[in-house]
């Protein structure tokens, strides 16, 4: 089932200057919506959004896929209910979005480690990189430190945070 309204929200796209790829993947967003609720737009419900992304979490969609499937509804709905005032409630809530987590950085490898610091002429330059590498520190928490400290010594230092302090023994150079 295809509602015509959907024909008319793609056209409203075009008219707003939409590009045509985001107009052809909203329209092809609706169109598996609703092939999958089989309902007018006006009857759809939360509970039909709700197993709509179960579905999709069944066929291994990742919540990005599902998200934007779900912003495409979402825009639909908004339109119906302001351009076209057919519709009363957006049946799409906040909490049907689903929560992306963000990859952690990666560790460079030890020879990508050893090339930057080949790099890296200047021996103050390299003692902070070095700092930061071996300690655990942030820039911010270098530029702060709260104590000197001496080659070969493996006294703690201290960098201040708003919340608290961090502390880091520092560790002896290695040989190259």
């Amino acid at each position: 089932m295809e509602p015509a309204s959907i024909a008319h929200f793609c056209a409203y796209l075009c008219r707003r200057n939409y590009s045509p790829h985001t107009v052809d993947n909203y329209g092809r967003d609706l169109r598996l919506f609703f092939a999958f609720v089989d309902k007018d737009p006006c009857a759809v419900s939360g509970r039909d959004v709700a197993q709509f992304i179960e579905h999709q979490r069944q066929h291994q969609r990742t919540a990005t896929t599902i998200n934007r499937r779900l912003h495409a509804l979402q825009h639909f709905f908004e339109y119906l209910a302001t351009e076209r005032q057919t519709l009363g409630i957006n049946p799409i809530k906040p909490s049907h979005f689903l929560r992306r987590g963000c990859p952690l950085p990666k560790a460079l490898a030890p020879e990508h480690v050893r090339r930057l610091f080949a790099q890296i002429t200047n021996p103050l330059d390299h003692a902070l990189c070095l700092l930061i590498l071996r300690c655990g520190l942030r820039v911010s928490e270098v530029a702060h430190l709260t104590q000197p400290i001496s080659t070969g010594s493996r006294s703690p230092c201290a960098s201040s945070k708003a919340k608290g302090a961090r502390i880091a023994s520092s560790m002896s150079p290695r040989t190259r």
